[in-house]
């Protein structure tokens, strides 16, 4: 789902909403919309438009001046598009990827912990490759079945996150410019979605402030199309290695944010002074109680937490201190 201000609108489902009710659009009002989403505030000419939404067809002038005045009526928006004298349309609202799951206060990934079977090996760990073009899904279908790879294939980001892939065990192949969005928006939106997927981008034009760019965001590998298959392979081998380890990890995390829940608000409060080290006698006189009574709230988080030791416990402490402080969503 893309939103533009206080509307949302699907490309792959031909819908759109205002402030969440629908909006009624007809064909080739739609498709003069879709055509700006995708420019993404690019000036469109009205060549342009001609060509993507009357291809074929001997139309005037006046047939576009009407759509894009149904468009300004439906959203109540006049600005919502502004017309460049002699040049063409453009979006005057920014367009962003929304977060469908994100929408709903959870993570796809939220309730899988206890019901997930960690994976032996990187052998297990399925592709997930998002890239608007046919041929190129279709040959790396081709290529991923003759080496027995398991892949999903998705035409769009938004096919991608309404796919529910409920498993931390995955790694994507990711197009850098979508028609809904750019790669690196796919990237932030994972990381918001606490969805530990490594990611290989794929791009016809890489450049190297791009390469850098989505480097640093954590991308495995940068890959320049036509690439070689081998080098794909081997950028596949690594990646899906690493999905292993980074699932591996999540999962343990979630675990511990599970134990974590059980505990009380002093339980808590308690933790967090025992891993810093002070005493049951310190700890009593700072939360206003007895020594026994902090030896029983210690006593139910070891238990709580299921720990065996003080060190594990501030191993836990930790995996809970850096989710808070934005490794994803908790």
């Amino acid at each position: 789902m893309i939103r533009l201000g206080n509307a949302q609108v699907s490309l792959e489902r031909r819908e759109a909403f205002l402030d969440g009710k629908p909006v009624t659009l007809g064909g080739r009002a739609f498709e003069v919309l879709a055509t700006l989403i995708k420019a993404k505030g690019r000036v469109v000419g009205k060549d342009e438009l001609f060509s993507e939404v009357w291809a074929g067809t001997v139309v005037e002038d006046n047939n576009l001046q009407v759509q894009i005045s149904l468009l300004r009526k439906a959203f109540g928006a006049p600005g919502l598009i502004q017309t460049v004298p002699r040049r063409g349309y453009r979006l005057a609202v920014d367009v962003v990827l929304d977060l469908p799951c994100t929408a709903l206060g959870r993570s796809p990934l939220k309730d899988a912990a206890e019901a997930l079977v960690p994976l032996g090996d990187s052998a297990s760990v399925p592709v997930l490759v998002v890239d608007d073009d046919p041929s190129v899904r279709k040959a790396l279908a081709r290529l991923f079945r003759s080496q027995d790879i398991a892949h999903r294939l998705y035409a769009s980001a938004e096919e991608l996150f309404e796919g529910q892939v409920e498993t931390p065990y995955a790694c994507l192949l990711l197009d850098m410019n979508l028609p809904e969005a750019s790669g690196l928006e796919v990237q932030d939106v994972l990381r918001r979605l606490d969805l530990p997927w490594p990611i290989i981008f794929m791009t016809g034009y890489g450049t190297i402030p791009l390469t850098v760019q989505a480097m640093r965001a954590g991308a495995v590998e940068f890959l320049t199309k036509p690439f070689d298959e081998d080098q794909l392979l081997t950028a596949l081998g690594a990646a899906r290695a690493r999905a292993l380890v980074q699932g591996r990890k999540w999962h343990q995390a979630r675990q511990v944010k599970e134990k974590y829940q059980r505990l009380t608000q002093r339980e808590r409060q308690v933790f967090s002074l025992v891993v810093d080290g002070l005493s049951h006698k310190q700890i009593a006189k700072q939360i206003g109680t007895s020594e026994v009574t902090t030896k029983v709230h210690k006593k139910n988080i070891m238990n709580k937490m299921q720990s065996r030791s003080l060190v594990e416990l501030v191993a836990m402490h930790h995996v809970i201190e850096s989710r808070v402080e934005g490794q994803g969503p908790a």
